[in-house]
């Protein structure tokens, strides 16, 4: 411990006197920007909040979601204290609009906010703080950020959420791509720390729980990425989708799914009899065909010589169909995040 001390110690210049106040540098918190989007799902009710900033730990401060009435991103000078006294005022009836008329009220800068509420209204606005900074808001959702690398940044949240309306995709799914898109568009211009990704619904949660999903992580150079992994995890556990849990089934849908996409990607033929029935539909039965083109497969993607279709498999299959997909001019039918590119190695400091 000591020895470490002196070896930071020693990094000073040996005549440095104390700063002055023109020298002191800013506290992190009077730097504090981030990018965000929020949602409004009204087939099921869900309100829900993308972020992602160069901030240590930005999800408890800076995002705000109470299920039923709203969900509001507070950044770039925002009065994040207020959170949850501005849920109040929603769900006592005000509008999003009057949130706003309300803050400006109390605070001559009332800095960057997103706001959508349980009745799919929307607002944001950027107050005068930071460097690049935008804002839009539309049906369903609002999105903003600041110290950005541009304006590409907020249309890329935009669009994303726009163009993944008539999709069938979930609110997590959309605010999750939304996000990514808006990274690959320049992101943060300081790069990522924090990043979270939130969707509550009146007891849709875990023992009967508001909190449908509420994922983040706090010190990430990749912190995205890293809480698309935390996403996909989180349906593995919560939600058992295709492509997150292993076909542990004998026999039954999962089964069903698994010999169609075997025959798509040519390791089994649809006049195989054993597998599929005289109208061509599968059977559903892990047999010993099943079996031997799923050993087929994993030797071809060197992934073991179990015969089991563990979620190694699946996630692969799944994959390669939506490259094949894509491939073909089309998008993939298995709703899959836009493929990313490879992470660089993380740097150890």
């Amino acid at each position: 411990m000591t020895r470490a001390c002196f070896a930071l110690l020693a990094l000073l210049p040996a005549a440095a006197g104390p700063l002055s106040a023109q020298e002191v540098p800013p506290r992190e918190e009077a730097l504090m920007s981030s990018m965000s989007i929020v949602g409004f799902d009204p087939t099921t009710g869900e309100l829900g909040i993308a972020m992602a900033s160069r901030f240590f730990a930005v999800a408890p401060i800076a995002t705000h979601v109470r299920a039923g009435v709203a969900a509001i991103a507070t950044m770039g000078g925002a009065p994040y204290k207020d959170g949850e006294e501005m849920l109040d005022w929603l769900e006592q009836g005000a509008t999003p609009e009057q949130v706003l008329v309300r803050l400006r009220e109390r605070y001559a800068d009332i800095g960057q906010l997103n706001i959508v509420d349980a009745r799919g209204r929307s607002v944001s606005t950027t107050g005068s703080a930071s460097e690049w900074k935008g804002h839009r808001y539309g049906t369903h959702y609002a999105a903003a950020g600041n110290i950005l690398a541009g304006p590409q940044v907020v249309a890329a949240f935009a669009e994303t959420f726009e163009r993944t309306a008539s999709d069938g995709l979930p609110l997590a799914e959309r605010l999750m791509r939304s996000l990514e898109a808006a990274d690959r568009a320049g992101g943060d211009a300081r790069g990522r720390m924090g990043a979270t990704l939130r969707v509550y619904r009146r007891g849709a949660g875990p023992f009967g729980t508001d909190v449908f999903l509420d994922v983040r992580v706090d010190d990430s150079a990749h912190a995205i990425e890293d809480v698309r992994d935390l996403y996909e995890r989180w349906k593995a556990e919560r939600q058992q989708q295709y492509g997150s849990r292993v076909i542990e089934q004998t026999q039954g849908n999962d089964v069903k799914q698994l010999q169609r996409w075997l025959l798509e990607l040519g390791y089994v033929a649809a006049d195989n009899r054993a597998i599929f029935d005289d109208t061509g539909q599968p059977r559903g039965i892990f047999n010993d065909g099943t079996t031997a083109a799923v050993l087929a497969f994993k030797a071809d993607r060197h992934l073991g010589s179990s015969p089991s279709a563990n979620r190694e498999v699946i996630l692969a299959m799944i994959e390669l169909l939506g490259d094949r997909a894509r491939g073909r001019g089309r998008a993939s039918a298995f709703s899959l995040p836009e493929r990313r590119p490879q992470r660089p190695p993380r740097k150890e400091f």
